[in-house]
């Protein structure tokens, strides 16, 4: 058993020197691997320490060189570090004296907004382009833009915070310059009085245009957008206009100037001087146009004005009783008229002589003058002196006198031409001689006229008459010269003449007076003195001269005028009660006979058959055609002069009410001027009058698109109104004919032959005119012209 138990023991101390040694091995192992993994950390951390080293190196370089201001500060606000480009920004060191504190130098209107954002900045741990002003060390403001982080100690606790801040006061300043132009620019580009319009070249399109442009063309800037720049172009100018932006889109020109005509919102006519400027890419491509609108209409209309005072100006010296010659500095003949040519046996017409030189019209027409040399000497001179001379008298070889105006144009003080004027004063001069020839003559005449004549002087004595005057009153010359007028007549009515007479002449009036009166051969008279004050050459009243008409008879003949009228008048009314009476009568049996027709249609249309139902139509149509005569003679004989009934009549109203009333066939169109005016009238007449015409259009137009249009045309004492259609039109040798009675164009089945009759006779009831215009084939207006 011991040896067994020694054996045992022996193999257990074998097996624990086996596994001591296993051991050993191992641990031999372990320890070569634990040197390996030391000396492997050990030049990790050499390495780590190299790169930390050169990593703060480069940190250090970065926040030294910066660009911008970098700035560490504590939760309290105090300065950690920063670089020189903070110190400069600031104007403090934080590493002399007292610590710097970044919250005591931000400005007190931004403090509230800083510690707001300093406490996002804890929250969220970072903060973005926050700006606030600051006082730097020399009192100046400045507004900074800052990226900030926080940052954080070995323990992972937030410590203070970093940043990069950028001075951008000038930006803003800049910015707030900018926005201040481009105000001022709004302004000046809002209230300019010249329209500016940007455009889209591709599509023609409005992208902008201010306002002064909205309101030349009516329209606001959306109504503009939604149409092109040549929808608002004139038809007639938008040829022209594609062509110049044309060549602006194909590069042969940048810009353009344009006078051109635009249709506003309302349909008027603007004139515009338009100067479009072309904006390009680096490409050369057209990417807008800026136009500028210069309203130029009323330079339009004055220069219209201008050229028709021009033709006025030419017309008028073209008929003046005066030759005319206008020549410019040059001597070249700028005006000239018919007169001239005449005046000088010129054989050309006015409009052939400008433009050619005076020296040679001298040469040609001084051998006309009694003294060509003086004639062509005097001409030098007074040009050589260049001052106004009237009345120059010159002598031709045929006796004719002439009297010369010289008068030098200048302008600006600069000499520019002179203007001629040549009066034929022949007859003038002439008239002298034959003075006393001519009043004897007159006197003559005066003695031998049928109208009495008296000269008094200033007391009212007789100092001439003529034989008439004395037939007249019955007295002998010889006993009434030298008498006073007012001795001379003694009635009542007579004195008071005087007297009246009296008045006027202190007033210096003169007047016609008619009076009764028994003359000396006990004859009644009646007379038409016709008076007025006499002057010598110094202006002062001398006396007075009665002229004086016997109307004797033609008052007799005025009294059985009257008695006449008014048995006229009563004829009229007898007449027009007539009218009534027979119209009522004829009535009655035509409308039996249309009864009698309807019943014979109804009662045997079947055994009448086709031929004979077209007979009885056509007995139904000739009874309505006779009943709209008589209604048509009834009217035209109950138009008077009677002015009781007016009133004032919309003449719109009425006619918009007529094409309301009659039949218009769908194809034609009525169009009526909402200006008509309101006139003084009759309204069933006028009704009357514009109905007609207007059927009358209706019934002759023969177009597939009829169209009647009613205008008026206002002048200073009257309204012109016009119906216009176009029917068949009218020739002219029936112009006149058309307006009697019974006349009609054509054999229209509701014409009566009246209605243009009733027409005319309302119109020359009321002193108007009627007139037509018509081409055939084409149309008609008739014009009708009312006073006011």
């Amino acid at each position: 058993m011991s040896d067994i138990v020694s054996n045992d023991l022996k193999r257990a101390l074998e097996n624990e020197k086996k596994a001591r040694l296993a051991a050993e091995e191992k641990l031999n192992s372990f320890t070569k691997e634990s040197e390996n993994l030391i000396n492997k950390l050990e030049t990790k951390t050499k390495h780590l320490e190299e790169e930390l080293s050169k990593k703060d190196s480069e940190l250090k370089g970065i926040f030294e060189n910066i660009n911008d201001a970098f700035v560490q500060i504590d939760l309290r606000g105090n300065v950690i570090k920063m670089n020189d480009i903070a110190i400069t920004m600031f104007g403090y060191d934080y590493t002399e004296g007292t610590p710097l504190n970044l919250m005591k130098i931000v400005h007190p209107d931004d403090y509230g907004y800083t510690i707001g954002a300093f406490k996002n900045l804890i929250q969220e741990g970072f903060y973005t382009k926050y700006r606030s002003r600051i006082i730097t060390k020399n009192k100046t403001i400045k507004t900074l833009e800052v990226n900030c982080s926080l940052i954080c100690n070995t323990n992972g606790e937030v410590a203070g915070a970093q940043g990069i801040a950028r001075d951008i006061t000038e930006e803003i300043a800049i910015q707030e310059l900018l926005e201040e132009q481009k105000h001022q620019l709004d302004i000046i580009f809002n209230n300019s009085p010249i329209g500016i319009v940007l455009s889209q070249e591709q599509d023609d399109d409005f992208v902008f245009a201010n306002n002064t442009i909205t309101k030349m063309l009516g329209y606001t800037l959306e109504e503009m957008r939604a149409l092109t720049v040549n929808e608002f172009t004139h038809p007639d100018d938008r040829e022209a206009s594609k062509k110049l932006r044309n060549k602006i889109s194909s590069g042969e020109i940048n810009n353009f100037t344009q006078e051109k005509r635009y249709i506003k919102k309302d349909g008027d006519i603007l004139w515009a001087k338009t100067i479009v400027n072309s904006v390009r890419s680096p490409e050369s491509k057209v990417k807008f146009q800026v136009a500028t609108v210069e309203d130029i209409t009323e330079n339009k209309l004055a220069e219209q004005r201008l050229i028709e005072s021009e033709n006025r100006l030419t017309s008028l010296i073209s008929h003046l009783d005066s030759a005319v010659l206008l020549e410019n500095e040059k001597r070249e003949i700028v005006i000239s008229n018919k007169k001239m040519c005449e005046i000088f046996s010129i054989p050309l017409k006015p409009s052939e002589l400008l433009g050619q030189n005076c020296l040679k019209l001298l040469s040609q027409t001084k051998h006309l003058f009694e003294r060509p040399e003086y004639f062509a000497n005097r001409i030098n001179k007074l040009i050589k002196d260049k001052k106004v001379v009237l009345g120059d008298e010159l002598r031709l070889v045929d006796g004719r006198i002439l009297e010369r105006d010289y008068i030098p144009i200048s302008k600006n003080n600069e000499y520019k031409g002179h203007l001629w004027t040549y009066r034929d004063v022949t007859l003038s001069r002439n008239y002298r001689k034959s003075l006393e020839t001519h009043k004897k003559r007159y006197s003559n005449i005066i003695a031998n006229l049928k109208l009495g004549l008296v000269e008094l002087d200033r007391r009212n004595k007789i100092l001439s008459t003529n034989s008439n005057f004395m037939k007249m009153t019955g007295f002998d010359e010889e006993k009434i010269l030298n008498q006073d007028v007012r001795e001379l007549f003694k009635k009542e009515k007579i004195i008071d003449f005087i007297q009246q007479r009296n008045k006027d002449k202190k007033g210096q009036k003169s007047g016609s007076y008619e009076f009764k009166f028994i003359n000396n051969l006990n004859q009644e008279k009646v007379l038409l003195v016709s008076a007025a004050p006499n002057f010598d050459i110094q202006g002062e009243i001398t006396g007075s001269i009665g002229i004086v008409l016997d109307i004797t008879h033609i008052k007799k003949l005025e009294s059985q005028k009257e008695e006449l009228l008014k048995k006229l008048e009563q004829r009229n009314v007898e007449l027009e009660e007539y009218a009534h009476i027979v119209s009522h009568d004829l009535k009655s049996p035509l409308r039996s006979i249309s009864a009698l027709t309807s019943w014979l249609k109804e009662d045997y249309g079947e055994n009448l058959g086709k031929g004979g139902v077209q007979n009885v139509d056509m007995i139904q149509e000739v009874v309505e055609k006779m009943e709209r005569l008589i209604n048509d003679i009834l009217n035209y004989s109950s138009i008077n002069n009677d002015d009781e009934a007016f009133e004032n009549v919309n003449t719109y109203e009425v006619i918009k009410g007529i094409s309301k009333l009659i039949y218009v066939p769908k194809h034609i169109k009525i169009e009526i001027d909402k200006n008509l005016p309101i006139i003084k009238a009759d309204k069933v007449r006028i009704q009357q009058l514009f109905q007609n015409l207007m059927s009358n259009a209706v019934n002759y137009i023969d177009k597939e698109e009829g169209l009647i249009k009613i205008n008026v045309k206002e002048k200073k004492k009257s309204y012109i109104f016009s119906v216009q259609d176009n029917g068949i039109g009218i020739k002219k040798e029936y112009h006149a004919k058309i307006f009697e009675v019974f006349q009609s164009l054509g054999n229209h089945k509701d014409s009566t032959g009246i209605g243009l009759s009733i027409v005319k006779k309302i119109v020359d009831v009321y002193g108007g005119k009627i007139w037509l215009e018509s081409v055939e084939r084409i149309g008609t207006t008739f014009y009708i012209e009312f006073k006011k």
